[in-house]
């Protein structure tokens, strides 16, 4: 699954006075083989750089292409309050989030997923998901079939996400990289309530029994503050 990603999001903290924040923004129009040792990323577990992406969960062996095409489970765009790797259960469809033992719980992040395996509890194989403190019941989910875009299809895709902190509402669009924009899910949402106003942001992944490639080809990340307002008494 070849993944580009842009995300788009305003200030996490909402403006309540005529004083912002400065924005912050940070890009990466591609990676190389030194993307994880300099500094400019962390990376945990089976996060492995090439020359061109980078690639989250270990690459399927040689050979496996003959395989039934069973691919599994998926990934995640994450904000997390610390950098700490996934959790030692979280492989397979818990897609490097959550322990499978702890569910629930004071959990402050918020993953979007996009996840290409069909477990008992998910709608498809081929679907977006909004996580807060359960991946077996998120908040909010969308399949893609009926978009035309398939996660495991290995065409270059795009996803913008998009947190409008004035209107508190979340929007996750999906599209191949050579087609226009489509809004998947439009989900309401404060997310002062869900993460703290400091978080890391970064991509978790996982496979189970079977192998997927999870890449990520470029990311953008941008805040933009809120517009600023002054009160006459």
């Amino acid at each position: 699954m070849l993944i580009l990603l842009l995300l788009l999001s305003a200030l996490l903290n909402q403006a309540s006075s005529s004083h912002s924040s400065e924005p912050i923004s940070f890009t990466f129009p591609s990676f190389s083989r030194e993307s994880c040792s300099n500094d400019r990323l962390i990376c945990t577990g089976a996060v492995t750089a090439y020359d061109g992406y980078l690639s989250l969960t270990s690459e399927p062996l040689p050979g496996n292409s003959n395989s039934p095409p069973i691919r599994q489970d998926g990934m995640t765009f994450i904000l997390a309050p610390n950098n700490s790797p996934s959790p030692p259960s979280s492989y397979g469809s818990y897609l490097g989030l959550r322990d499978e033992y702890a569910e629930g719980g004071n959990v402050q992040q918020l993953a979007v997923e996009l996840d290409t395996y069909k477990n008992d509890f998910d709608p498809d194989g081929n679907h977006v998901a909004i996580d807060t403190k359960n991946v077996t019941n998120p908040i909010a989910v969308q399949s893609l079939n009926s978009t035309g875009v398939d996660l495991k299809s290995g065409r270059d895709i795009k996803v913008r996400i998009e947190y409008n902190g004035q209107m508190r509402l979340l929007y996750v669009n999906v599209h191949y990289s050579d087609r226009p924009p489509k809004t998947i899910i439009k989900q309401s949402l404060n997310i002062s309530d869900v993460v703290p106003s400091s978080v890391f942001v970064g991509f978790t992944a996982a496979t189970g029994a079977f192998s997927e490639s999870h890449q990520i080809l470029d990311w953008t990340f941008i805040t933009t503050p809120l517009p600023s307002y002054s009160l006459r008494k």
